[in-house]
């Protein structure tokens, strides 16, 4: 458990609070409010004119300077200066959330004595800002930030989406926001000032920091997007008028889709007005039906938002995110770590990734690393002497339409039996009614369900419930999740469960820690990356990733042929040559036009048209051993050339040989990569289970999979 103090108690730290109130991580332990008398906090709390919530808490007033509720002790502060205040001394408050307006720099900030400030409100200085669902993944540990606006909170994730998904060209937007404490009720004598005139007679035009923030969250977005804004007689929620220009044409129908798909985009599909969205906690809804397209790539797109409660929800969730990253960088363990969970006599719902390549002949399994991997979880839990385990995996790419011979786990069966000491017991019918009669039975302790992509709702899942969606949440009490190959994914069975108990395994903690060393590089070591593989595309977030994260990139594969023969993946090259890293490329290798026919060796400025790199030239492996020897940690992730085919293996086996001498801590990044290394004997320090999900953990900082945790 977390603990937070909260600096004022208005209509976002009234938000806050209340919404703290049964809250897994974080729980508020003091408040600093001035001119407020504990006799009416009860009246306060029971009493809203906007919202609308749950009030099934027990309030008792102990003295004039703390209160209880729901059986837990909170201080009461009444100061005005914040350093005056002692967080600390109440149960070592870590996390202050200051929702004053007053304090918007980091000094201020510094004066809560405390090792995290959240200011609830766009900073005065240079303070970084984070919004959910925009940037959070680059949070590194800062002690004060900032979580921007309401409106940017709610603007930023539809913007930061398009861009991401679209490119973005030019956007403008106003928002018509509800009314806020500032306002004046009746005319005042500052009549140079429109914020002085009465907000019950006018719409007042207003000006709006959220075109500052959103470049400070999204760089990329810098000089695109300006904003203004209009203040309107209604006492809460608002509405965003968003005009955006992207680089595609795409039909609006497809856009909600594909929004509604995020998982952090709501869109209203039903006729509805402001009020209806009075306590909501999502930060971005847009309203389909008024909504439109302009021409081909241009939109209007209607943005609902509660501009107290579901911002104090976003400022809670950065708090959540600040503290388990904060958890797991100074080597505590994390509040969704397994260790922290109760298995005993509970119906876990484990899901692995245990999609391995084998022979579709005789269904042997050529590689079953990725099963060994996760055994630790699954031993750790039988220990606990759970009711059940329902393991659940997918297994190749079935076209989601029901049940596919090839791709069954019954052809399995006798081989993962032969990994535990008590009955696997295959669940054939999948996600149904007979698999949830034949669980409820308990005859059997550990379970593997049916490939789930068997069903169509794993790979389409949106956040929406189903039938399928319904069943799944009936299966267990708890979920765990040890599939960090499918983590950046937002599948049905990586994000669907809806439950309060969700858990992380061995194997996501162990591949976190490892790509850490390259995010964060605590202890400044120098990294080197390999990057090889058959498509540039799937390497560009990358290799621009790592090029501000480690200390050399050594390209070679098929991205050397993309950049010989195309500009523009030459001028990427280019461009990243600004960053931190020292950028190395292949020089020579082995090329044909026919991947069947040995090739001839080239310089690879001097490559025929028709031709393409298969393998790495020697001069290359002599100068990349060379480059090796710079380095202390080697993240390799890509082979060098087509290894399935032996005409072209010999520089991914030279270099995995090198590597092996070289005594260097070696992290492989998964995928084609980890295979052809685990066919070998190897010393390496790491070998990622996830291709995919290694890069664009790299990449972004976060995964799908690992969101839905915080």
């Amino acid at each position: 458990m977390v603990y937070v103090g909260l600096n004022g108690f208005g209509r976002i730290g009234k938000s806050i609070f209340l919404q703290l109130l049964n809250h897994k991580t974080l729980k508020i332990k003091a408040i600093n409010v001035t001119k407020f008398e504990l006799e009416n906090l009860a009246s306060y709390l029971e009493n809203d004119s906007t919202h609308h919530y749950n009030k099934n808490w027990i309030l008792k007033i102990i003295d004039e300077t703390k209160f209880s509720i729901n059986g837990e002790t909170i201080h009461m502060f009444s100061q005005r200066d914040a350093g005056q205040l002692n967080w600390k001394k109440h149960d070592n408050i870590e996390y202050v959330i200051d929702c004053t307006g007053a304090y918007l720099t980091q000094d201020a900030c510094k004066k809560h004595n405390v090792e995290y400030v959240v200011m609830c409100a766009p900073p005065k200085d240079n303070s970084p800002q984070f919004v959910v669902n925009v940037n959070e993944e680059k949070y590194r540990g800062e002690n004060i930030v900032s979580n921007a606006s309401c409106t940017t909170n709610s603007i930023s994730p539809v913007l930061g989406f398009l861009e991401k998904k679209y490119k973005i060209v030019k956007a403008n937007f106003t928002t018509i926001h509800a009314t806020t404490a500032s306002q004046n009720t009746i005319d005042t004598n500052h009549f140079n000032n429109r914020t002085s005139r009465s907000i019950i007679n006018n719409i007042i035009p207003h000006s709006t920091g959220a075109s500052k923030s959103i470049k400070a969250l999204i760089p990329s977005l810098g000089g695109k997007v300006k904003g203004t804004s209009l203040r309107v007689p209604v006492n809460n929620v608002s509405i965003i008028d968003l005009n955006v220009t992207l680089s595609e044409n795409v039909k609006i129908d497809e856009l909600m889709d594909e929004m509604e798909k995020s998982g952090y985009i709501l869109i209203n599909k039903r006729k509805l007005v402001s009020s209806d969205f009075n306590t909501t906690t999502m930060p971005s809804i847009v309203d389909k039906d008024a909504s439109m397209q302009l021409t081909d790539n241009e939109y209007k797109l209607m943005i609902w938002y509660d501009n107290e409660w579901s911002y104090s929800a976003q400022v809670i969730r950065l708090t959540e995110y600040m503290a388990k990253y904060n958890y797991a960088t100074n080597n505590q363990v994390h509040p969704n770590f397994i260790t922290n969970f109760d298995f005993q006599n509970r119906e876990v719902i484990l899901r692995v990734d245990w999609n391995i390549p084998f022979n579709k002949t005789d269904y042997s399994i050529n590689d079953d690393f990725r099963i060994v991997s996760s055994l630790k979880t699954i031993e750790y839990i039988l220990e606990q002497n759970p009711k059940r385990i329902m393991i659940i995996s997918h297994l190749g790419r079935p076209k989601g339409n029901g049940y596919e011979e090839e791709y069954s786990w019954k052809h399995f069966m006798k081989h993962l039996q032969s990994y535990f000491n008590e009955q696997l017991h295959l669940l054939e019918n999948g996600i149904s009614i007979e698999t949830l009669n034949e669980l409820q039975e308990n005859k059997h302790r550990l379970y593997l369900l049916e490939n789930i992509r068997f069903h169509g709702e794993e790979t389409k899942y949106n956040g929406t419930n189903n039938e399928i969606v319904d069943l799944y949440n009936k299966m267990g009490t708890i979920f765990v999740n040890d599939a960090f190959g499918c983590m950046h994914r937002g599948h049905m069975s990586i994000t669907g469960f809806n439950g309060e108990e969700k858990a992380f395994g061995f194997l996501v903690q162990n591949e976190i820690n490892c790509l850490e060393l390259i995010n964060k590089n605590i202890n400044h070591e120098k990294i080197l990356a390999i990057v090889g593989g058959g498509k540039m595309d799937d390497k560009i977030a990358l290799l621009g990733e790592l090029s501000k994260k480690v200390d050399g990139i050594y390209v070679s594969g098929g991205n050397i042929n993309s950049i010989m023969k195309n500009d523009k993946y030459k001028n990427y090259i280019e461009e990243i040559k600004n960053n931190k890293s020292k950028i190395y490329l292949m020089k020579d290798g082995l090329a044909s036009s026919d991947l069947n026919v040995p090739g001839t060796y080239y310089k690879s400025e001097n490559l025929p048209k028709n031709n393409y790199f298969f393998d790495i030239g020697m001069q290359s492996i002599i100068e990349l051993n060379n480059i090796i020897q710079e380095y202390d940690i080697i993240f390799w992730n890509g082979t060098l050339g087509v290894v399935e085919n032996d005409l072209y293996s010999y520089g991914s086996r030279t270099l995995l040989e090198l590597l092996i001498k070289s005594g260097k801590k070696i992290i492989v990044g998964g995928g084609d990569t980890a295979c052809f290394v685990n066919k070998n004997n190897h010393n390496f320090y790491y070998v990622s289970t996830g291709g995919g999900a290694s890069i664009d953990y790299i990449s972004n900082g976060s995964l799908a999979g690992m969101k839905y945790f915080l």
